[in-house]
């Protein structure tokens, strides 16, 4: 979905309130997977609300500098309490964020603290990154850890004095994790959170499984329940924590067990950052969605049992084009141009005859 004009170059006192508001409704407990998408969708409405969501984190970014002051805490504490009472009051309410007023909504002297950044850096401390398709992104956090974005990724992250908290929403990321024992780092993928406190790790969404892989010292996985984030249940006799080691991962799938990886190859898990696709044995569904992250141009596949067809082969990044001529000249698919890019299918049973058996390439 495109970003619609704005209609005029600034964004507003009530735009920038509302961006105000939804960063602090992000560090909300109840905050969901449906939150996540009514946020992205009032991004794309307008072009000034993703400049206003971007602004009201800059302000946080400078005014975050001088939080700590003993003699603004006790005030941007009292305040901070107003805000929230009032921000929870309106998201509660029928319409949420979309019936909120502007200058009435806090009052002129709330409003006119969100907009300074006054009460913003202890509301929320948080921000969102994300990368579109074709795009990699390396931010390195307040706190010196390092946050590396696949294409199409999209990371929330929340710090606040006693915990690190982001969460995954799509797509792939490594963490490398700033050593701090007293604010645990905690990301959340699906319906697991991976805790740490100095480390590196890889989590990777791919339908229908989060992975992940553990790259340097040690995590433990729980699920998301018993990590106090009730945003996703857990299904029943899934709901185990697992504590990983370096070169250990973890795949946990919906109506699934996890399950460990006892020796994960660490050079094919984070190939991706080296500009490198590496498929071994890969059901070709989910092949196909890493190789979507890096293509325009969007590759489908027709039928249940060319999907699970298995793939093994070193690509690069963006090149579909060397990925397709791959699939189709060693397996017994097809490849036809589609109303929106590439459909792939299984052949008939009479092609199949006159095409080699399927191999690795």
């Amino acid at each position: 979905m495109s970003v619609a004009p704005p209609t005029s170059a600034d964004a507003t006192d009530a735009i920038l309130e509302t961006a105000a508001l939804w960063r602090q409704r992000m560090i909300a407990p109840e905050w969901s997977a449906d939150d996540e998408t009514a946020l992205e969708n009032w991004l794309q409405r307008d072009a000034r609300h993703q400049r206003a969501f971007e602004q009201v984190g800059e302000v946080w970014d400078f005014f975050g500098q001088h939080a700590a002051s003993p003699e603004s805490l006790s005030i941007r504490r009292a305040l901070l309490r107003r805000v929230q009472h009032e921000a929870r009051s309106r998201w509660n309410a029928p319409g949420g964020v979309r019936g909120l007023p502007t200058r009435r909504l806090l009052g002129a002297g709330l409003a006119a603290a969100v907009l300074a950044g006054v009460i913003w850096p202890l509301a929320t401390q948080g921000e969102v990154y994300q990368t579109g398709v074709g795009e990699r992104r390396v931010v390195i956090l307040q706190d010196g850890s390092v946050l590396s974005l696949d294409a199409l990724s999209r990371v929330s992250v929340h710090y606040s004095s006693d915990v690190r908290r982001l969460t995954l929403t799509r797509g792939q990321a490594r963490f490398d994790v700033a050593h701090d024992p007293t604010r645990p780092f905690r990301v959340a993928a699906r319906d697991r959170v991976v805790v740490a406190t100095g480390t590196a790790f890889n989590i990777d969404i791919v339908k229908p499984e989060v992975r992940v892989t553990l790259i340097e010292g040690k995590v433990l996985v729980l699920p998301r329940r018993e990590a106090g984030l009730p945003l996703i249940d857990t299904p029943p006799g899934q709901a185990k924590s697992f504590e990983l080691r370096a070169g250990q991962g973890l795949v946990a799938g919906r109506g699934k067990p996890p399950r460990i990886v006892a020796n994960v190859d660490l050079e094919r898990a984070t190939a991706w950052q080296k500009g490198k696709l590496i498929f071994d044995q890969e059901p070709l569904a989910e092949a196909v969605e890493r190789v979507n992250r890096y293509s325009e141009r969007k590759i489908t596949i027709d039928d249940p049992k060319a999907a699970a067809l298995p793939v093994s082969g070193v690509f690069n990044v963006g090149d579909a084009h060397a990925f397709l001529d791959a699939v189709t000249g060693t397996m017994p698919v097809t490849a036809a141009e589609g109303s929106d890019g590439v459909v792939l299918r299984s052949l008939a049973v009479n092609d199949r005859d006159v095409k080699e058996k399927s191999t690795p390439f």
